[in-house]
């Protein structure tokens, strides 16, 4: 029966001492409730207060994963006190909390599976094949105790043969055996998630690696996190493993995944016999399973490696009938559909497939009814789109799209009905659905815009209570948050470009000097909320704009795609074009613009630093000098790029995101040839080099044989080391030492007065 909301008033809020993730967030509505939200308009500082340091502004989120219980009467953050890692537990009915120490295990995922136990998870992406899948024997759960002990190899199959020489047996008997144990060959299909997983049992506040102790000969590896459900009487956990060897036996594919279920308890398990031959393993094996409440198997993908076929196929009538069939062909990297959910109606099915069209290969979402029709797709492009299901029915709801800020369509009128409330709650702000539980008036909430970090609310819209998490940022000093702001500009073809512009806070924003900060991607996008660098530069007093340009997702197939081949083209032009319109605009001084960027947004402002560029200097943090190289260490990283260019996603179960650092993604954006290395007689202008010698996506070598051919040509340069550090500036000492590098570079070359 639908609830209606409208009319809500919000209760007193409580507040909590302690407080992660966004996961989802808003949905575009015209109805208001009766929630007042008081605001003060801030005046700007006067230009005589010294900046508090940049220390102040580099500090980290205060909550790093955030979960509500199913039934809404818990929920469970972590965050960092005194140096420590917390998973605090929060009882909404009564108040009471508890915590519990974790490690430092890395950690994508926070899930309850009922007011007792909690999944801590570490995501990873792994292919679907019948190869070994070549785990890395130090892949373990995180914050478990246990640590997964895996036979594992990043070999191929074993090399051990049938030795027939002076064998008594007649040949052609030794030559059947020896083929029928010879392994299948190694095929890849599609991608799927690896789940380095962990139950903590609050009772007891003691942990348990989920695998490691099953039963049978091997561990297991959970593939994506299992279901909770009640068989007997008791929670148990359901859902495939892939049993964790490294070669074939029995001329069987290596991997083989089975359908378990486990006591989160104890950690052991029994295998689900889905009635199917799945046990057998005789020239085709099942490596998923959907599965009902009670925790039995309704829907499976099973591969046949004899003929290479792959099915999903459905129980009726207690036999199980292929819905679809696919021959899959190795050369044409043909991609087997992946069972996400129930479609909209709830009895068919929801796949993750692949279109290759004229414009290469996209991703959808498409449903598959129980007559084996196939709909058309769902939404534009599955790498961008998030599935959002019905915490109650399971079924298909709608879809998240990540942009700026994140929206919503939705095929089901109810939870649409209270997405919109959750955006009405802050006027004006960016609302993101964080958490939801089985009833979906219990939401937890995040909000942030304009002038607002962020933070964190628990709300249960029907009994009108409110519960603040607290401050995403509270120790960034309030008072000197810049204000982010949304501008659109049209390039020079006439494609619209979107931009955040932060503005300081100190004195009158007319013609300041300008920092240009293209993101990293270039198949990514800058969202609403706090960016710890842009921070900084506008407390020291400078205009920051990071421009969407063309090849950023988030923003439609159209600009998306109007970014193939324009790496070391329009690409660049576009952000050009943005400083040509805040200069119209009186916001900035044209001539006293420079351009900083990570990554991809480094190649831009070294090519920034050519003389007939609008730049007075550059900043290269981490930035790609030498294109090509880049694309030979992420062939490196990625040798089997079958279908890669989609990594799973931690934050949606059975769900996929465009992988940025995928060889074809790259490529894609390349062009039919690599853009141009940059060489110091690119350079101009003063430039600012940061490397990090641990950087496994582009390697430090360029940043530094840069340096020395700039050094050798006479030509102004400063380079940065940031040693124990990776691609991303992700450690606070990192971030300093960065952005200290960066605001001294600057104030010598485009000061702020």
């Amino acid at each position: 029966m639908r609830r209606r909301l409208s009319g809500l008033t919000i209760g007193t809020a409580l507040s909590v001492c302690l407080a992660a993730m966004p996961v989802l967030a808003q949905t575009n509505t015209a109805e208001t409730t009766q929630v007042i939200v008081k605001a003060t308009a801030r005046p700007h500082l006067s230009e005589e207060v010294a900046p508090p340091p940049i220390s102040d502004f580099i500090v980290p989120p205060r909550i790093e994963q955030i979960a509500l219980s199913p039934d809404g009467s818990h929920f469970a953050f972590i965050t960092r006190k005194a140096g420590l890692r917390l998973l605090t537990v929060y009882n909404v009915d009564d108040g009471s909390n508890q915590v519990i120490r974790l490690s430092e295990d890395p950690l994508s995922t926070l899930t309850f599976l009922d007011n007792d136990y909690i999944a801590l998870s570490d995501t990873r992406t792994a292919s679907r094949s019948t190869c070994p899948s070549g785990l890395d024997k130090t892949f373990k759960a995180a914050q478990s105790v246990d640590d997964y002990r895996s036979a594992l190899t990043d070999g191929g199959f074993g090399s051990g043969t049938t030795n027939n020489s002076g064998a008594s047996e007649d040949w052609l008997i030794a030559t059947m055996i020896s083929t029928a144990l010879t392994p299948p060959p190694c095929r890849s299909y599609g991608v799927r998630a690896h789940e380095a997983a962990a139950i903590v049992d609050l009772r007891t506040k003691q942990s348990l690696s989920l695998g490691a102790r099953m039963g049978g000969d091997y561990d297991q590896m959970p593939l994506g996190l299992p279901k909770p459900v009640m068989m007997d009487g008791k929670l148990t956990l359901v859902g495939p493993f892939l049993e964790l060897r490294d070669k074939s036996i029995a001329g069987q594919v290596a991997q083989r995944v089975y359908l378990w279920k486990v006591d989160p308890q104890t950690g052991r398990g029994r295998i689900i016999d889905d009635k199917g031959g799945d046990l057998d393993r005789e020239g085709s094996y099942v490596d998923d399973w959907l599965t009902d409440g009670k925790g039995q198997p309704q829907v499976r993908a099973q591969y046949t490696y004899i003929s290479e076929t792959f099915a999903i196929e459905t129980r009726q009538e207690g036999k199980w009938t292929p819905l679809l069939t696919r021959k899959i062909d190795a050369k044409a990297h043909t991609v087997a559909p992946f069972l996400v959910g129930r479609g909209r109606d709830g009895q068919s099915l929801l796949l993750l497939d692949a279109a290759t069209g004229s414009d290469g290969k996209r991703f959808h979402y498409v449903e598959l009814s129980l007559d084996g029709k196939v709909s058309e797709p769902l939404n534009e492009d599955a790498s961008r789109d998030r599935p959002v299901f019905h915490p109650q029915t399971g079924a298909l709801a709608g879809f998240a799209h990540d942009g700026e800020v994140t929206t919503y369509t939705f095929f089901d009128a109810d939870l649409a009905d209270y997405y919109s409330h959750a955006v009405d709650t802050a006027p004006g702000q960016a609302v993101r659905v964080a958490a939801i539980a089985n009833d979906p008036a219990k939401m937890i909430l995040f909000a942030q815009g304009g002038d607002d970090p962020g933070s964190w609310s628990y709300y249960d819209f029907i009994k009108g209570r409110r519960v603040d998490i607290g401050s995403q940022y509270p120790d960034v000093p309030q008072d000197w948050v810049a204000s982010q702001r949304t501008v659109r500009y049209p390039a020079a073809d006439g494609l619209t470009i979107s931009a955040l512009v932060t503005l300081p806070r100190q004195g009158e924003v007319k013609k300041r000097a300008l920092v240009v900060l293209p993101h990293d991607g270039p198949l990514s996008h800058v969202g609403r909320g706090y960016d710890w660098l842009a921070q900084v530069l506008a407390s020291r007093g400078y205009v920051v704009m990071q421009p969407n340009y063309r090849g950023s997702d988030g923003y439609g197939a159209a600009l998306q795609d109007a970014g193939k081949g324009q790496w070391a083209g329009k690409s660049l032009s576009d952000l050009a074009d943005g400083v040509k319109y805040l200069a119209a605009q009186g916001l900035i001084d044209p001539k006293r613009v420079c351009i900083a960027g990570e990554g991809y947004g480094g190649y831009a402002a070294l090519r920034g630093a050519q003389a007939q560029n609008p730049y007075r200097c550059a900043a290269s943090i981490n930035g790609i000098i030498d294109p090509d190289d880049y694309l030979k260490t992420a062939r490196s990283n990625a040798p089997v790029d079958a279908i890669a260019s989609l990594k799973a996603d931690p934050a949606a179960p059975r769900a996929f995101v465009a992988d940025t650092l995928s060889p074809g993604q790259i490529e894609t954006q390349f062009g039919q040839t690599p853009p141009p290395v940059i060489g110091a007689a690119d350079i101009s202008k003063p430039v600012l080099l940061i490397a990090s010698p641990n950087d496994a996506v582009v390697p430090s070598r360029q940043s530094r044989a840069l340096r020395d051919a700039l050094q050798r040509a006479g030509k102004t340069v400063t380079f940065v080391e940031l040693p124990d550090n990776g691609h991303e500036l992700k450690t606070q000492a990192s971030r300093l030492s960065a952005a200290q590098a960066l605001i001294d570079f600057l104030a010598k070359h485009n000061p702020a007065k």
